[in-house]
């Protein structure tokens, strides 16, 4: 396989890992999710950031009983050789079906590519949307 063709799919294995981000987390299904974490991840946000797998399991399942709903969208894929960044929008939902609250973020991951080519999310961070006018 040429190196476009390669990096085709993997932008694809990356787009598809957000999808079953958000259907694995909306249902709540962690083990759905953590398929694609490796035996360490580093999350940013966190005062204490590197957890372990179970970790990081826990982690999930405690902020999925806050009744949150999210929509990630990658927006920007780079691979590069084992490596890729993605960085993109996650839109949180809470509240009522009647009267939702909705938070954008913005967030990067930084994946590795497993020895069967599979993606292993490693890094990540995210936060809000910051408005930045340098006119005003």
């Amino acid at each position: 396989m040429d190196s476009t063709a390669s990096q085709t799919e993997d932008i694809a294995k990356l787009r598809h890992m957000a999808r079953e981000f958000t259907e694995g987390f909306n249902t709540r299904d962690v083990g759905r999710i953590m398929n694609f974490y490796g035996d360490t991840y580093v999350d940013v946000n966190l005062r204490n950031p590197v957890q372990s797998k179970e970790e990081r399991r826990t982690y999930y399942s405690h902020v999925m009983d806050r009744g949150i709903r999210v929509d990630v969208q990658p927006d920007e894929i780079r691979v590069e050789a084992d490596w890729a960044f993605v960085r993109g929008r996650i839109e949180v939902t809470s509240g009522t079906a009647e009267l939702p609250q909705r938070t954008e973020l913005r967030y990067l991951e930084i994946a590795r590519k497993a020895a069967d080519g599979s993606w292993q999310v490693v890094w990540g961070m995210d936060g809000p949307v910051q408005e930045y006018n340098p006119h005003g």
